[in-house]
């Protein structure tokens, strides 16, 4: 039986090298009103220079459109494909899922197309992506993997500090009026995901280095865990992720952790400046064996 799995590609899975036959479902950015599709015409270091220009004046997602899904699907349909599993990025933050979601029903008489909220988005997004591709080579049911998922995520924190909420408010990925009182006082806030696919502020601090210091705090028991697998998710800022990893070593000992790049589609929400540090423990994802 043919069986692949797909995800949308706010999981960054096409900026890191790792083998997979994980088929990306490309978002769009929109730079000052010029549309890009993700991983196809923009890349990441493209995407920074553009934000960084202070001629650029806005910056936003959207999700594939329905009819490129029903493209990708039939053409997998005509390549023999029969079981379909599909990552989605967080309902929460993005319509991919309620989209895909639509038009996978179209073909419930002729392909078994499983859609997956992770309520996630960047590399968790395809950690989860890459078990469910490994279950799937293991002759796992849909069903199955879905709640393998299920597992993982629920093991899994995010917690991401970032210099300016303007690109999030911008966006509407956060509330306005957060965003407000962030940037009044000049406050770096602590992001997290919630159990229901939401980003939210949980700490406000005026400097990035303090957030820093809470972030590492908040996971360095986590971190000594040996039932753990935790990674940086860097926006290529070599002096923030320096820091971050420096903090790391003397708080915790750990000499070595993984830095994977957030997504072109995280990185126009929320703009070039930040920085998250990642953890699952109890849970360990098959990726942890490609990812260290």
């Amino acid at each position: 039986m043919s069986r692949i799995v797909l995800s949308t590609s706010s999981s960054g899975l096409g900026n890191i090298d790792i083998k997979t036959n994980i088929q990306l479902i490309p978002m769009r950015l929109f730079v000052n009103n010029v549309e890009f599709i993700d991983g196809k015409n923009i890349t990441q270091d493209r995407l920074v220079s553009i934000m960084s220009d202070s001629a650029c004046s806005a910056v936003h997602t959207s999700p594939a459109p329905a009819e490129e899904i029903d493209e990708i699907l039939t053409d997998l349909y005509e390549q023999g494909y029969k079981e379909v599993f599909i990552t989605t990025t967080s309902s929460g933050l993005s319509e991919s899922y309620n989209i895909i979601k639509q038009v996978a029903q179209r073909f419930q008489d002729r392909m078994y197309v499983y859609v997956y909220d992770t309520k996630e988005l960047n590399m968790c997004e395809a950690i989860l992506a890459l078990e469910a591709e490994h279950m799937l080579e293991q002759g796992e049911s849909m069903s199955k993997i879905a709640r393998r998922l299920d597992e993982l995520r629920a093991s899994h924190k995010l917690l991401f500090a970032i210099d300016t909420l303007s690109t999030l408010i911008k966006n509407k990925k956060l509330s306005a009026t957060a965003g407000f009182f962030a940037n009044m006082f000049n406050i770096k806030p602590v992001l997290q995901m919630t159990d229901d696919g939401k980003l939210i502020a949980i700490n406000k601090i005026r400097k990035l280095e303090r957030a820093l210091d809470y972030i590492v705090e908040d996971f360095a028991d986590s971190l000594q865990r040996p039932n753990t697998f935790a990674y940086i998710l860097t926006m290529g800022r070599t002096d923030i992720d320096n820091y971050l990893i420096n903090l790391i070593k003397r708080r915790t000992g750990i000499q070595n952790i993984p830095l994977l790049p957030v997504s072109n589609i995280s990185m126009g929400n929320t703009g070039p400046t930040g920085v998250g540090l990642c953890v699952f423990e109890g849970e360990m994802p098959y990726a942890a064996q490609l990812l260290r």
